[in-house]
């Protein structure tokens, strides 16, 4: 047993303590002599225990045998070797001796403890999963180890190849020697798998539209291989290169002429066979490109736009048309056009993450968007609760409901298992849009089927929509596929119902028999106005029967590949069967004053022959408006964008003259620039470091202005990334967030308001995690690690329990103790010095002896109810043999009597005279055996206290 002390230069304490004794013995102070001494005694005896509790000390209990904790490195980069490690572990375990004990820590990208402290054998050598490896924290893994141990000491061992990318091992290290815990390391080289990185992709970050753009790439490799280079641009390839890589660093260079403004995406990539490491083959890089702006036409149909292009070419703007299936699903992508303008698209042939892109785009980045007219937009198009719509200045429900003719809809879906989970759920999804574009009198029917039909809702007038749409949504997948059931109940529904109007929509992912009459079924219904259009879902859908449905019933077959796009195919469908948003009596457009180009119409403006009508949003500002006051061009900012409703068309068809009126290139010139971006792009300058898992942005301004920054990071499919802005010195900000590999977009905007006074965007490229970096053992690290820790790089197993340097104790501190025994004697001292020794020995006497004569005058008092109890037992008892011998004497006198002949009223009075005497003698004799009790009780007390 021993003792240690935490603050030993605490002990010089003890100086300036005994002066202070020293200077109280001198003093001629009122107290005796006998008082003085104590007094200074118990003082001396208190400033040491003070002292002591100050210095924090500690008993330490040797302990027998050596307790190890071993720390199992299990991320990536170790991969193969991980085998070896727990083998090493196992061997170790079963040398170690009896009274040796042992623990197991699990660390990568986190450390969790595999086995706690233990002196039993291991039972297997199979360590659980770790789900997360992408990192190395050794550091987590020797703090959690060193808690294991406490404060009883012992040895941690280290099995790695020391390439740490979290975290600081040596800094922990250092904190477990100071606890005396000796840290040794057992080395593993890397995991020994043929690899090939991509160690960086450089490209200037600022380009100009026809410049030579020079793309540098580094990639090591630790093979001679043959691999391919692939580098892309926005997801479109511009280089592939067949390269011979050889073992080591290799350098390539690149050009690439720039031929589009905005922000460009370059990822390289690099495919070698018998290449084993996937994670770090790809890398990314991100250019501003400056010059003339590009503009993205998405054309519904081939010519939509012809007059459009027209019109920007001679503008000298950039365009670039395509067609809507071809549009971009990533953010990147979409970010190299400046504005994007949809001529008459369906909403059917856009995926709702094409469309979600589209809004991201438009809300957090600024990119402009025009939608303009035709018979495949807006309602019509089935936009109704779509992103897309969203950012419109206009909503697709009409003002005019109450116009439109009288309509009954049926709704056939197919529920077999095939269509269980997201495609069901869209499917309900449309359904419920559908109810909510009808009006509360239109009829509307919904039948599911599997094997057999399922009447989910009548066929009869919405007087509940809520009702009808919460029966949607409880729809269950079932079993096989039945078509012509379910449909011929549709129709007998439909038939003898006199509406102007009446439409079935068939949806279904499967086949059904073929040998039902549906030609005999489709043109009894067509007789009696009864339309059909079908949705084939999937690969697996009977495409010949749907389309032939559809096209004997005069209807529209949509053959879907991506599902997202059924609530707009039914929107569209609704839409296209009420035939009342299109306007086509030709008008006069009527401008509105003080528009940003309303200038262009004080000469006059050209016919219209028909247009979509829409519902104009709160917010939004209307250029042009119909002789029915509906919207024919309207504006607004949408986020940070800037969004555009034409709802004619651009071929002519539905805008007449327009395309050939002189000021037609003028106005789409002026539209356009409007809805273009504007950022400060030198507002910030944003410096990126990279911390293990976290990348962290410090941003700084030199603008003076004090409005709050806001911001916002998406990842590059446009999902918003849990990052917090946080200011830490004036103009100057900080964000982190997950280091997940790619490219990021941070936007940054100052608000005066509900007004964005200033904008500002960047590309943040995060690269793949440093554990997938081409590397070797970390010598440097680990022989630092155990320099520090007081340990040594071993070989052998059996050396992980060899005698520590330090001899294993357990600690126990115990200056709390040493603190409450000064507290005592502290209280003593004053209790001295307040009344002296002899009166307070005096006075302890006083109350001893008050106690011993409280004592005695109760033993008086109990002896006197002793006497008294005793008198009245004698008393009691006399009396009991009175009543005893009388009781004898009339039971005789009764006896004699008995044979004599008396009433029945005597004997009843003889026996009540009778029973009270013996409940008084019985009462007597109780109240006895109450003084008895109470007697024994008093003399059992009066033994007790004299003992």
């Amino acid at each position: 047993m021993g003792l240690e002390l935490k603050y030993p230069l605490l002990l010089l304490l003890f100086i300036p303590a005994i002066m202070t004794i020293v200077f109280f013995a001198k003093d001629r102070t009122q107290l005796g002599k006998i008082e003085k001494v104590s007094v200074i005694t118990l003082r001396s005896i208190i400033y040491t225990l003070l002292i002591l509790a100050l210095t924090v000390p500690t008993i330490l209990y040797p302990i027998n045998g050596v307790t190890t904790v071993f720390v199992v490195d299990r991320s990536a980069s170790v991969g193969q070797q991980e085998n070896k490690m727990v083998g090493a572990v196992e061997d170790a375990v079963d040398k170690k001796e009896v009274e040796d004990r042992y623990g197991i820590v699990s660390v990568a990208d986190n450390a969790s403890v595999v086995r706690s402290i233990s002196e039993k054998p291991l039972n297997t050598t199979q360590l659980p999963v770790m789900e997360k490896t992408n990192y190395t924290n050794l550091a987590e893994g020797i703090q959690l180890a060193s808690s294991m141990l406490s404060n009883a000491g012992g040895r941690v061992v280290v099995l790695t190849d020391g390439n740490e990318n979290v975290g600081d091992a040596l800094q922990a290290t250092k904190f477990a020697a100071q606890q005396g815990i000796e840290i040794d390391v057992m080395p593993f080289a890397p995991a020994t798998k043929t690899d090939v990185a991509i160690e960086s992709l450089e490209v200037p970050s600022t380009l100009y539209v026809g410049e030579q753009a020079k793309l540098s790439i580094d990639i090591e490799s630790n093979q001679d291989l043959n691999a391919t280079l692939q580098i892309t641009k926005n997801n479109e390839q511009i280089i592939s290169e067949k390269i011979d890589v050889k073992q080591g660093r290799n350098s390539y260079s690149f050009s690439h002429i720039v031929d589009s403004t905005t922000l460009h995406s370059y990822k390289a990539e690099i495919i070698a066979e018998g290449d084993e490491v996937q994670q770090n083959n790809a890398a990314h890089a991100v250019a501003s490109v400056k010059g003339t702006p590009t503009i993205l036409i998405v054309e519904g149909n081939e010519g939509d736009a012809d007059n459009l292009a027209n019109a920007i070419n001679s503008a000298s703007l950039s365009i670039v048309e395509t067609k809507p299936e071809l549009l971009p699903t990533n953010i990147a992508s979409l970010l190299q056009y400046d504005s994007i303008v949809f001529a008459n698209v369906s909403a059917t042939k856009v995926s709702q993450l094409q469309m979600e892109m589209i809004k991201t785009a438009v809300n957090d980045f600024g990119v402009g968007f025009i939608m303009t007219g035709g018979m495949e937009s807006f309602g019509l198009g089935g936009y109704f609760k779509t992103p897309i719509e969203d950012i419109l200045p206009v909503d697709m429900e009409l003002k005019g409901k109450q116009e439109m003719p009288s309509l009954g809809m049926a709704i056939v879906l197919d529920r077999s298992g095939s269509m269980a989970g997201y495609k069901m759920d869209l499917a309900k999804e449309a359904a419920a849009r559908t109810v909510e574009l009808l009006r509360d009198k239109d009829t509307l029917g919904f039948i599911a089927f599997d094997d057999k039909p399922w009447q989910i809702v009548e066929t009869a007038p919405l007087d509940d929509k809520q009702e009808v749409v919460d029966s949607i949504r409880s729809i269950q997948e079932g079993g096989g596929t039945a078509i012509f059931p379910a449909l011929q109940q549709a129709y007998d529904q439909l038939t003898p119902l006199e509406l102007k109007r009446k439409h079935i929509i068939l949806l279904t992912d499967g086949q059904s028999a073929t040998n039902a009459d549906y030609n005999s079924l489709i043109s009894d219904g067509l007789n009696d106005n009864i339309t059909i259009s079908t949705v084939a879902i999937g690969s697996d859908a009977d495409r010949r029967l749907l389309e032939s449905l559809a096209m004997e019933g005069n209807g529209r077959f949509y053959d879907v590949a991506d599902a997202s796009t059924i609530p707009s195919i039914l929107s569209r469908e609704t839409a296209l069967t009420t035939r009342t948003y299109i306007e086509d009596n030709p008008f006069y457009p009527t401008p509105i004053a003080g528009t940003s180009v309303s200038q262009l119409f004080g000469e006059g403006i050209p016919k219209m022959n028909a247009y979509i009508a829409t519902t104009e949003k709160g917010r939004a500002e209307t250029v042009l408006t119909s002789e029915k006051g509906d919207p024919v061009l309207t504006s607004w900012k949408s986020g940070l964008g800037k969004t555009i409703a034409w709802t004619s068309d651009l071929k002519g068809e539905w805008a007449g003259a327009w395309p050939a009126w002189n000021e037609w290139p003028v106005m789409w010139n002026d539209l356009i620039t409007w809805t273009l971006p504007t950022f400060q792009q030198n507002a910030y300058d944003v410096v990126q470091t990279t911390n293990g898992k976290e990348v962290v942005l410090t941003i700084e301004s030199a603008d003076t202005d004090l409005l709050p920054l806001e911001s916002k990071l998406v990842d590059d499919q446009g999902s918003e990334v849990d990052a917090e802005l946080r200011s830490i010195a004036p103009g100057k900000y900080e964000m982190s967030f997950a280091a997940e590999p790619g490219i990021h977009y941070l936007q940054l905007m100052k608000r005066e308001g509900e007004e964005i006074k200033s904008t500002f965007n960047k590309a943040i490229v995060v690269p793949y995690s440093k554990e997938f970096e081409v590397k070797r053992e970390n010598d440097p690290l680990l022989q630092d690690i155990v320099t520090v820790g007081n340990g040594k790089l071993i070989e052998s197993p059996e050396q992980a329990f060899r005698a520590l340097t330090n001899k294993n104790v357990k600690k126990q501190t115990i200056e709390e103790l040493l603190l409450l025994l000064a507290f005592f004697l502290f209280i003593i001292e004053i209790a001295i010095r307040r009344f002296g020794i002899q009166p307070l020995i005096a006075k302890v006497a006083t109350i001893r002896s008050n106690h011993q004569h409280e004592a005695a005058a109760k033993n008086e008092k109990i002896e006197k109810t002793f006497g008294r109890l005793q008198e009245k037992k004698k008393v009691s008892t006399h009396r009991i043999h009175q009543v005893e011998t009388k009781m004898t004497i009339d039971k005789n006198v009764t006896k004699n009597v008995s044979n004599k002949p008396i009433s029945n009223v005597k004997q009843k009075d003889n026996k009540i005279l009778k029973n009270n005497g013996d409940n008084k003698a019985n009462s007597k004799i109780a109240q006895t055996d109450d003084h008895e009790d109470r007697l024994d009780r008093l003399l059992k007390a009066k033994n007790k206290r004299r003992r």
